[in-house]
């Protein structure tokens, strides 16, 4: 049987840090991630979110349509506990996401960007990944961010998964649009790589390792997962007319910026 932990967020709760699992040695920002990225989902639709640190406490971020769209007051967070070298399991929590029916996450004013304060199972294995790896547009232009670079993301597409234990499943792919900055005026950019239902939400990131000096390393998350890009068409039928939708291959990231400035609202 599955144990739920509850997690209860009202007016003046701070949550504290929960244990973290021993972090190893040297690990790679998409194994980092891998920990760190969540299923969040209820009966009818699943979406994806990340853990980041701020100070001694958790934040989720996700995209704001995947809480909007949840019914009720709770949703289901999925973290995992680690058992044994390469054995994990599933460790589903409750969230509270409304009080009287209003959200208690913080959301950006005008992006696909949700934040929520959380705090996860005592024995969730979670990597200590800080607020300071989200990307701000000073940082895109050190690292010369642009065209052609291949990110990678994190996510559930239409709820599966990359193991029994739950992880999440990666894909990569170049930045497919032009201009990047500043992220004030271009808010979202598109990357040529097949997203689904349950990928929003996703981290989308930067791991480029310095390959003659360790101090170049780029370890940046560049956005979440917003949707997908369709072309529609009408097409005629003998008895009238249909219309036809297909994928063009290219998600819709909300730049890192956004994700920044909402947790700068979080209170």
């Amino acid at each position: 049987m599955s144990r739920f932990w509850i997690a209860f967020i009202i007016a003046g709760f701070t949550p504290i840090m929960a244990f973290a699992a021993d972090e190893p040695q040297d690990e790679d920002l998409n194994s980092q991630l891998m920990r760190a990225t969540v299923k969040i989902g209820h009966d009818k639709s699943t979406g994806t979110g990340f853990i980041l640190t701020k100070g001694d406490k958790y934040l989720l971020v996700t995209a704001a349509h995947v809480l909007d769209n949840t019914p009720g007051d709770e949703t289901t967070v999925v973290f995992r506990s680690k058992q044994a070298e390469g054995e994990y399991t599933k460790e589903p929590m409750k969230l509270i996401i409304r009080k009287d029916g209003k959200p208690v996450w913080t959301k950006h004013p005008t992006e696909d960007v949700a934040v929520i304060w959380v705090v996860p199972p005592k024995n969730a294995d979670l990597p200590q990944l800080g607020t300071e790896l989200v990307a701000t547009d000073d940082q895109l232009r050190k690292h010369k961010i642009h065209p052609g670079d291949r990110l990678a993301c994190l996510g559930y597409p239409h709820r599966e998964e990359g193991s029994k234990a739950g992880f999440p499943l990666l894909r990569d792919g170049p930045i497919a649009s032009f201009p990047l900055l500043p992220t004030a005026k271009n808010k979202t950019f598109f990357l040529s790589m097949n997203t689904f239902e349950g990928d929003s939400g996703g981290p989308v990131y930067l791991a480029r390792p310095g390959v003659r000096n360790p101090g170049d390393d780029a370890r940046l998350i560049l956005g979440l997962v917003s949707g997908q890009q369709f072309l529609d068409e009408e097409a005629k039928m003998i008895y009238g007319t249909t219309k036809l939708r297909h994928r063009l291959g290219l998600a819709i990231v909300v730049h890192a910026s956004f994700i920044k400035e909402t947790v700068d609202l979080l209170k």
